[in-house]
């Protein structure tokens, strides 16, 4: 398990390597990591979705089994932000970057990054109890964590808006209900359809790994100022977030895969979607940049060590 998980890594960051070379050609730039990344995020995933659905709960009775994971991560999540929201009060976090603060303690970059590290050290058949960490973290995100962003220039913003709902039904989530439905129905695909989109789905891996590596090579190092309230954010993150989730995974009745997905993907970092949110909301967007900056390469240097335990663990 320990060879193959830090193997595994390795063979991301191989992928990641070829992103972060190609960034600086004149024929990919901006406009490739642009590209490849709506790729992955609007064709690539969804259909890995199906796919995972469809062949890891082939029966009602499988689907339903795999249901009972939500509440986990919808009730850790939950229980992150409010550790957020007690730290920043605690360190009296300027009032402009108290909802950024709280964001980047309780949420993941799950679909982009998370799933491919997944898949790669745990194999597909984690994926599906991977979405289920996903469709919290996106539900949640999109309501509290926009709100949270919004209060940081508006204190009396609404929690709902119209357009954060719209954007709760992302297309990796529609992919995954589209798998749900078939297997609610029953319904039979032919092996010609079902085999282009199985090989389309396997592309997710590389092309998101391409785009890290990418965004990796245009960060500027040297514009990054580790303030207090950046490194207490990195010691929870890091350490304090997946010690506490041990903690408690070691409690509950699950198996242990859905153990390790879930500690894997406390890890990861802070979520894409989460510096661009910042900016819509006047937030303090530079500060919001510099954290998923950080978060993402500290991540990178973690998850080898941590596959590493999860082997000794479990």
């Amino acid at each position: 398990m320990i060879i193959h998980s830090i193997q595994s890594v390795l063979s991301l960051v191989m992928m990641m390597a070829v992103g972060f070379v190609i960034t600086r050609k004149p024929w990919f730039g901006k406009a490739g990591e642009s590209f490849l990344s709506k790729l992955c995020m609007q064709v690539a995933i969804p259909f890995l979705m199906i796919v995972n659905v469809y062949d890891t709960c082939p029966t009602r009775e499988e689907l339903v089994a795999l249901l009972k994971f939500f509440p986990i991560p919808f009730l850790m999540i939950l229980f992150f932000l409010i550790v957020g929201s007690v730290v920043a009060k605690i360190l009296k976090v300027h009032v402009r970057r108290i909802g950024a603060f709280v964001n980047v303690i309780g949420f993941s970059n799950t679909v982009f990054v998370g799933f491919p590290i997944v898949e790669s050290i745990l194999g597909e058949q984690a994926l599906p109890i991977a979405m289920s960490y996903y469709i919290a973290n996106t539900i949640l995100f999109w309501t509290a964590g926009a709100w949270l962003l919004r209060r940081d220039s508006n204190p009396g913003a609404p929690i709902f808006t119209f357009e954060n709902v719209k954007k709760m039904f992302s297309m990796p989530i529609i992919g995954f209900l589209f798998g749900i439905t078939l297997v609610i129905l029953n319904v039979t695909i032919p092996d010609w359809i079902f085999s282009p989109i199985k090989q389309v789905g396997k592309t997710a891996t590389p092309l998101a790994m391409i785009v890290i590596g990418s965004i990796l090579r245009n960060i500027n190092l040297k514009e990054l100022k580790m303030s207090r309230d950046i490194v207490v954010l990195m010691i929870n993150r890091f350490i304090v977030s997946p010690v506490v989730m041990l903690g408690v995974l070691l409690l509950l009745p699950i198996s242990d895969m859905a153990k390790q997905v879930y500690l894997i993907l406390v890890i990861m970092p802070a979520m894409t979607q989460f510096g661009i949110l910042a900016k819509e909301s006047g937030a303090d967007y530079e500060f919001c940049t510099v954290l998923i900056a950080v978060t993402t390469v500290i991540s990178m240097a973690v998850v080898p060590v941590y596959t590493v335990l999860l082997g000794i663990i479990f």
